[in-house]
């Protein structure tokens, strides 16, 4: 059996059990289905079951039971569900791309630069054994492109927008900063030890972010109003993990979220267009009215 066939039966049985309990018969009926449809073979023994059953919770840390009194098998303890749909999303993606040659045509992948992945595996190593880290980093803010040298302690990676970042604390200022990983190179972890700092979580700090901006902007509640097209967009990808719909008709849509409006937050709105209209706070909404006027006042000003 291929490793691949052997991935996907255990993501077909995790999925299943997410969905509800089931015996052992009925999941060989779901595996039996998806075989024809892959036209792969992922029926399976009760032995081989048990055995996938043991490795699923080493692999994903979700823990698999037997209920005899109801004669099913149930998830009983599911460690990171955002990880392992992660996991399988990325297994998906791969095996679709492995069909990509004979259907090359049907395929079309985003052509776009690498996003500084290849740096993931020395930066964990670091993280894991606080190692002071030294790299080049290019910074896209300024007039002209600022490429400095750093030495700093690596806290976190941190994904925003189809992006990687490394958060660290640079040992000059005690300040923790954030860098793009598609913008470092010449990496290179030093066999220095550092201390982890006590003061530092990285889920309280990007707990109010949109993304990866973390200034000193309080969160509040924020009230959006969205046509009823961009609403189906923002429920099915939530703008933040606050995100709930406090109406909703056939025509429109209002949601609220506690967050920071920063910088990030602020162009994502932007982006919206007339799809959305901020109610609440009043200073977010007037900050939106005065940069949408500055782009009118542009394109009336301009003439090449």
């Amino acid at each position: 059996m291929s490793k691949k066939q052997f991935i996907k039966r255990h993501h077909l049985i995790i999925n299943k059990l997410r969905s509800k309990p089931c015996s052992f018969k009925d999941l060989q009926v779901y595996l039996e289905k998806h075989s024809f449809d892959d036209e792969e073979n992922y029926v399976i023994s009760k032995r081989t079951f048990e055995r996938d059953v043991k490795e699923i919770g080493e692999i994903y840390n979700i823990d698999i039971e037997y209920s005899r009194s109801q004669n099913v098998y149930k998830i009983v303890e599911d460690a990171d569900e955002g990880r392992t749909e992660r996991l399988i999303e990325s297994f998906q993606v791969f095996n679709a791309l492995n069909l990509s040659d004979s259907i090359s045509n049907q395929i079309i992948i985003e052509k776009r630069r690498l996003s500084g992945t290849d740096n993931m595996h020395g930066l964990l190593h670091a993280i894991k054994n606080q190692l002071v880290v030294e790299f080049v980093h290019e910074k896209f803010w300024k007039e002209r492109n600022e490429i400095k040298t750093r030495k700093v302690y690596p806290l976190a990676l941190k994904e925003a927008k189809n992006r990687w970042y490394l958060v660290v604390q640079d040992p000059d200022d005690e300040v923790f900063k954030t860098f793009g990983l598609e913008r470092i190179t010449n990496l290179k972890v030093i066999q220095k030890k550092y201390n982890y700092p006590s003061n530092f979580n990285v889920e309280e700090k990007f707990k109010y972010s949109f993304g990866i901006i973390t200034n000193e902007i309080k969160p509040e509640k924020i009230k959006l109003w969205l046509s009823h097209e961009q609403a189906n967009y923002v429920k099915t990808l939530a703008l933040h993990h606050s995100q709930k719909v406090v109406f909703e008709n056939d025509k429109e849509c209002i949601i609220e979220l506690y967050l920071s409006p920063t910088y990030d937050f602020v162009m994502e709105l932007l982006s919206m267009g007339s799809e959305v209209v901020v109610l609440e706070p009043e200073s977010l909404k007037n900050q939106i009215i005065t940069i949408l006027q500055k782009s009118l006042d542009s394109y009336k000003s301009v003439k090449i």
